[in-house]
């Protein structure tokens, strides 16, 4: 009974199941069915099925139920696409068609995500996957500070001369080269000082230690004399601040896994045999 269940557990199987059972229906609904040498049948069947599904792909878009003209004009659309398709087929015209394989392998793919989304975490596996990579889970620091613009080149006098400024009194936001830059910027997340100033330029502001006036610190565009006003180091989330992270993520590795199982397994059905020169 025990094995029974662990079986009945696998995505693998969900997987499985899934696929066949959307395959049989298709065979059942298909308005075609193949026959010898694989050419479709001469016949087309419009199903009330297929109809209620325009209506209601309709509905969608439009917001409003086909007038009889709208649902006729519908009707004949899926007959000449359905007519087209089959000549196509005949031709060959699906044979090495680039396209055509990417959308098949989404539609593989996207049986493997159906299976991964059915599977619900406990919340043991949940804790023990966030347990695995907390180094993930990690709330950026923030800063807060004031900078004056020296340039794209930094002066010593320059540098002494507003040093002394500051320390007689002068606003700070009256000194140093006119800049499109904020002088004063809040509480900001690394994205946004590298953003504003240049790649790497949060972390060495985060080395800083004091709140005096600080530099020259080079940017993006130059540099600056800088002053602290706060700051807050980064820090690791709790479990159930990052909950939602560690699910979806959680999520995304039950795919690439099942993914990869499924490929395996379909895999092994096939012998594959190169050509020579071929790697």
């Amino acid at each position: 009974m025990s094995t029974l269940y662990r079986l009945m557990r696998q995505p693998l199987l969900h997987f499985l199941v899934l696929g066949a059972c959307i395959f049989a229906i298709y065979d059942l609904v298909s308005p075609y069915a193949s026959v010898g040498g694989g050419e479709p049948d001469s016949e087309i069947l419009v199903t009330r099925l297929q109809v209620d599904r325009m209506k209601t792909e309709f509905e969608a878009i439009w917001q409003r139920p086909p007038t009889p003209d709208e649902q006729q004009a519908l009707v004949d659309n899926f007959i000449r696409e359905e007519v087209l398709v089959r000549e196509a087929m005949k031709l060959g015209l699906d044979q090495d068609d680039a396209v055509l394989r990417r959308r098949l392998v989404q539609k593989m793919e996207f049986l493997a995500a159906s299976a991964a989304r059915s599977r619900t975490p406990a919340e043991a596996e949940l804790e023990t996957f966030f347990l695995e990579n907390q180094k993930k889970y990690v709330q950026p620091g923030r800063i807060s500070f004031e900078q004056i613009y020296l340039g794209e080149a930094a002066d010593e006098a320059q540098v002494e001369e507003i040093q002394t400024a500051l320390r007689d009194g002068a606003p700070a936001e009256d000194l140093g080269n006119r800049t499109l830059l904020p002088f004063s910027l809040g509480w900001s997340a690394p994205a946004k000082v590298d953003g504003l100033f240049g790649e790497g330029v949060f972390d060495s502001l985060i080395a800083l230690e004091g709140k005096d006036w600080q530099g020259p610190l080079k940017s993006g565009y130059g540099y600056h004399l800088v002053r602290i006003l706060d700051r807050q180091a980064p820090r690791h989330l709790t479990f159930d601040e990052a909950r939602k992270f560690v699910s979806e993520d959680w999520s995304l590795q039950q795919y690439n896994q099942l993914k990869a199982q499924q490929l395996e397994e379909l895999g092994s059905a096939y012998t594959i045999i190169r050509e020579e020169g071929v790697e």
